[in-house]
């Protein structure tokens, strides 16, 4: 099965044979409380409080084909841990813009913070070595 073969219609059905299946946390990825559900062979579904958060499906050839909350393909992997990481550390297009923008702004200003303590510690060092 490709991605554009996936068979979007499968839903999670409350009661389907499932499993907690939890994925170690990586750096950087803050833990949730997501339930995987094996909901058929070689499908995997997240889900948090009930609602959806993506799924994780076996292509023919043993790879792992990560999707979002609305069904739309994040990427392919070749362990299914790191098809179920990618799942839950995925964000939507507007939250990722959001993050750019706010890096745009603070990445300047912690550039700033540096450049003053560098100057700070070089002055101090100065001092130092000829005291006043």
């Amino acid at each position: 099965m490709t991605i554009a073969e996936h068979p979007a219609g499968r839903l999670y059905v409350p009661g389907a044979v499932s499993a907690t299946d939890p994925v170690a946390p990586t750096a950087g990825i803050v833990p949730r409380a997501v339930t995987w559900s094996k909901v058929d062979t070689g499908f995997h579904v997240a889900s948090k409080a009930g609602e959806y958060v993506g799924s994780v499906d076996t292509t023919p050839d043993g790879h792992f084909v990560a999707f979002d909350a609305t069904s739309a393909p994040i990427g392919r992997y070749a362990d299914l841990s790191e098809a179920k990481t990618a799942v839950l550390s995925w964000k939507p297009e507007r939250a990722r813009m959001r993050d750019r923008h706010v890096g745009r702004i603070v990445h300047p200003i912690a550039a700033s913070a540096g450049l003053v303590a560098g100057v700070t510690a070089a002055f101090g060092a100065l001092l130092t070595v000829f005291p006043a």
